[in-house]
């Protein structure tokens, strides 16, 4: 394959020129051995660059009111079918103090695009610094001096996606403006914030063209976190009767951000095993170093309906096992690594 012989995308040797849509398109589809090989370098490329400890988060779904009317999520705004909850700070703190229980380092605080929550979450992100935590934040687009705050009061990351490099695509889903979307993340870079974002594979109008033009986007913006997670269709939303987005242009996504961007952590995201048993596994073995557990209480996370009411939940004991049968180890709280066993 042209790509491959060039070798292009040998491990930490940088290739002489950008690579090419076209490269980029040719890769998106290798199949077989050739797949294999892809994944087998991103792999090296993990490995090489010291992250082959698979970092936990604890997400906690603090919200499901949402702003914003995207075609995909069944938390818009106009979904009057959904029963809508807001956490209180003690609520969010008596969790992440379970999460600083089974010494996981991260609380994940994810919701809707919920204006609402901004005093709430100002309140907890300095108590649960005070655990001894990390505070990564997926909340949305707020203004400039809202983001600050946070930053002020200690969050460390946050996770913005920008879902589709086509503006036209964006606009048309998302029902706001893409430059919006990538303003705000400029806005988070610039308040010191590690910064994650990320594509759906998969959405309503996406080519390969427009695929690739997605990596291209995320090598240009060069996140800390990068994720690529397959389209699943969602009750109760205008893209309900889509097909899920495919599981191989998704591992080859992933597998080319972790060549492309080495350093940055990349999820194996939950999308993966609810497409099939064992995805996440895949996505492992595909280059990804990161795993997201699911602490929010079920009477909550069953109204989270993000990617659907029958969504795949990851408990402490899958991750385990997942990563126990990737062969990699998972990094804790309060040691340095964990080789997975049980």
């Amino acid at each position: 394959m042209k790509v491959f012989e060039q070798d292009k995308l040998l491990p930490l040797q940088p290739a002489t020129k950008a690579i090419t849509k076209a490269e980029l398109i040719e890769l998106l589809q290798v199949r077989g051995e050739l797949q294999q090989e892809l994944f087998r370098r991103a792999r090296l490329v993990r490995k090489n660059n010291g992250l082959d400890n698979v970092l936990v988060r604890g997400v906690i779904e603090i919200s499901n009111f949402c702003q914003k009317n995207c075609d995909y999520c069944a938390m818009r705004a106009v979904n009057q079918d959904l029963d809508r909850y807001r956490m209180s700070a003690e609520e969010i703190l008596a969790i992440a103090a379970e999460i600083r229980k089974a010494n996981i380092s991260i609380a994940f605080l994810q919701s809707g695009q919920d204006r609402q929550c901004d005093s709430t979450i100002a309140e907890v992100i300095p108590e649960i610094k005070k655990m001894g935590l990390h505070v990564l934040l997926c909340l949305g687009e707020r203004p400039k001096e809202v983001y600050d705050q946070f930053a002020e009061l200690g969050a460390d990351s946050y996770i913005l996606k920008f879902e589709t490099s086509d503006p036209k695509a964006y606009q048309n889903i998302a029902h706001t403006s893409l430059s919006r979307r990538l303003e705000c993340l400029t806005w988070l870079r610039e308040a010191g914030y590690q910064i994650g974002t990320g594509n759906i594979v998969g959405l309503l109008s996406q080519t390969l063209d427009t695929l690739a033009e997605d990596i291209l986007l995320a090598q240009k913006i060069r996140p800390d976190f990068i994720s690529a997670s397959p389209f699943i269709p969602n009750g109760n939303t205008p893209l309900e009767n889509l097909p899920y987005g495919d599981l191989n242009l998704t591992l080859n996504t992933l597998a080319i951000y972790r060549i492309l961007l080495p350093t940055a952590r990349i999820p194996t995201v939950s999308a993966l095993e609810k497409i099939q048993k064992g995805g996440q596994l895949m996505g492992f073995n595909a280059g990804a170093n990161i795993m997201t557990i699911n602490f929010t209480p079920p009477r909550r996370r069953d109204l989270y309906t993000i990617y659907s009411d029958k969504r795949f939940v990851v408990s402490l004991d899958h991750a385990i096992t997942t990563i126990r049968d990737a062969g990699l180890k998972m990094r804790l709280l309060n040691s340095e690594e964990l080789v997975v066993s049980h």
